[in-house]
């Protein structure tokens, strides 16, 4: 039998001028409990009792499995030992549209495409008291004929109380030049309470207020600048927004959070006069929307300034760039703030290498870490800088950040380089780090007035983060990789 390992570090600091944190790390013992691919296909579910649900796929599962890569329901203890697993059949060729888990019950909505003929969106309540699934069966939501020349697009949503879950189905007809989208509204017994067809138009992204209305946003450049579209479709009616703006071209804007009757939503722009394959990017954008009244109350582009290009290009800070646009950035994750939101993004590039026989490597590639927080109004309130230089080969899933909220505080948990300073300094250019190589565990935290607070929770660790999520109680529970053994790091914040 393994012997339970536990290691207890406890690490105080100030953040932004209030009373001393403190911040307490677990970490359990590293194994092959949960494997390699396991982990890297994670998407945490929540707390049943004293164990942590996530839902994974993997191709080396037990025998038992009836095919390899079905999703699976597992729970773990702190060492990644599997207590309790229940695949889902028939599911590997589905992907996860969203998930959660309420009272005891994970419900996962997935989508079958890979029919010529049908799509099919499904759920699987997970039972996890007797890893059952309810009704000993998948039940499907919806199904839509279609033409192998037919595109079906699914998105889904989960409001941030938990209460309701919306998933919107959208089929777009090529050869008629027609399509049909179907809204679906559940509440935390997952029982249906509302079902309507809609013409959203361009979509982008969905939210779920804390009232059960359905928040569409989509976007799209026409021959006078770009098109907005914002729909909200709740049980009684369906409204629609349309506006046209002659602005740069809008990339990536998501919905980042809805507070009260305010949807927030943010991305990026790239100048109109760039070629739209140099990929060249401008700066961020914030929105906001009144869902009483029905319009937008706030639209800001907000440009790269200098020292923003000389983080995203990995520049000395005093280096003077001519340009104030960065090639290849995209958005790194958003974490919803009860003030509105925080946004990161960061440049991120792919690498093809020929080698000597014939074959091709690929080496993925980020620097620089850009954070937008936004009020719910869509102001911007500050940007910070975070340094970042870090490779990897073949794959990418270690190039991963976690953002989540602690209060008015943003914390943003990495890998990154040992040599990096132990503070907040981000003067000089950051060294190459190959994830999988020795790096540091490091926590940066930024206050509501955008004070910014570094602390290193490991020192010259093998573990690459790969996974985090927030518990309900307000604890960070982290999955980190080194080679193939695995480990689960819990943080508490005090």
């Amino acid at each position: 039998m393994k012997r339970f390992l536990a290691i207890i570090s406890v690490v105080c600091g100030i953040w932004s001028g209030a009373a001393a944190q403190n911040i307490t790390i677990a970490k359990g013992e590293p194994g092959k409990w949960m494997d390699e691919e396991s982990v890297q296909n994670a998407w945490y579910l929540g707390r049943h009792g004293e164990h942590d649900c996530w839902l994974t796929r993997t191709e080396d599962g037990p025998k038992s499995f009836v095919r390899s890569d079905d999703w699976q329901v597992v729970e773990v203890d702190r060492n990644l030992r599997v207590l309790g697993r229940l695949e889902l059949p028939m599911s590997r060729m589905c992907k996860v549209v969203t998930a959660r888990l309420v009272d005891g019950t994970a419900d996962v909505v997935l989508v079958d495409s890979s029919e010529t003929k049908s799509v099919l969106i499904l759920r699987a309540g997970v039972v996890l008291d007797s890893m059952k699934l309810v009704d000993n069966k998948i039940d499907t939501l919806l199904q839509y004929e279609k033409t192998p020349t037919d595109r079906s697009y699914v998105w889904g949503a989960v409001s941030e109380n938990g209460d309701y879950m919306g998933v919107l189905m959208l089929l777009q007809m090529t050869k008629k030049l027609q399509y049909s989208a179907e809204a679906l509204m559940f509440d935390e017994t997952m029982e249906q309470i509302w079902r309507k067809e809609y013409g959203v138009g361009t979509t982008s992204s969905i939210a779920v207020s804390n009232d059960g209305e359905m928040i569409t946003l989509g976007y799209e450049e026409v021959s006078d600048g770009e098109r907005i579209t914002i729909n909200v479709i709740t049980s009684r009616s369906g409204d629609t927004y349309g506006l046209t703006m002659s602005c740069d071209r809008i990339k990536d804007m998501q919905i980042l959070n809805v507070v009260g009757r305010k949807v927030l939503c943010g991305g990026l722009f790239s100048p109109r006069d760039s070629n739209p394959k140099d990929r060249m990017v401008g700066g961020t954008v914030s929105m906001a929307f009144d869902m009483d009244s029905m319009s937008v109350t706030k639209f800001v582009m907000h440009p790269f300034q200098n020292e923003d290009m000389n983080i995203l290009l990995n520049k000395k800070t005093k280096k003077v760039q001519r340009s104030q646009m960065a090639p290849m950035v995209s958005p790194l994750a958003y974490v919803r703030m009860p003030y509105g939101a925080v946004l990161a993004v960061g440049h991120r590039h792919v690498m093809h290498y020929m080698n000597a026989n014939g074959t091709v490597s690929t080496s993925y590639y980020t620097q620089g870490i850009h954070l937008v927080a936004m009020d719910e109004s869509g102001n911007v309130m500050w940007t910070r800088n975070v340094r970042r230089n870090d490779m990897q080969k073949n794959m990418d899933d270690k190039l991963y950040i976690a953002l989540f909220a602690k209060g008015d505080t943003v914390c943003l948990v990495k890998s990154e380089h040992p040599k990096y300073p132990g503070s907040y300094d981000i003067a000089k250019d950051a060294k190459e780090l190959e994830m999988g190589d020795k790096n540091n565990l490091v926590l940066y935290a930024v206050s509501a007035a955008g004070d910014v607070k570094k602390t290193v929770l490991e020192q010259k660790t093998k573990h690459s983060l790969v996974s985090a999520a927030k518990r309900e109680n307000g604890d960070i529970v982290m999955l980190t990789l080194d080679g193939s053994k695995s480990r689960m790091v819990e943080m508490k914040i005090e």
